[in-house]
Formats: C-alpha cells, structure tokens, sequence
C-alpha cells in the first residue's frame, strides 16, 4: 500500500503547477518516512515500554 500512495503522490510531484510539485514531493516524503520509521521502529519501541498497559 505504501508504494501505491508513493506513486500516486510521485505522480502529483511530476505535474506543471509548482505547488502541486511542493505538495505531491513532501507528502511522497512523508510517505517513505512513515512506512519504514514509524510503523516498523518506533509502534513496536512504544509497545515494549508501555507493555500490557497498551491493550
């Protein structure tokens, strides 16, 4: 899912008007920045710290 949205957003960077370029470009960024960082480090860091008390 990651890579459809990154290439949705890739596809909107790649557009004439130069705000859309500035969007579509940080949005793929954040993208890729969320995907590998948040979701596989710092989800799994929380729940080793906050243990049983999170569920």
């Amino acid at each position: 899912m990651t890579f459809a949205v990154v290439a949705t957003f890739a596809g909107v960077a790649t557009l004439a008007l130069a705000m859309l370029i500035e969007v579509g470009s940080l949005v793929a960024f954040g993208v890729l920045l969320d995907a590998p960082l948040v979701r596989s480090v710092l989800v799994p860091a929380r729940t080793l710290l906050i243990g049983w008390r999170i569920w």
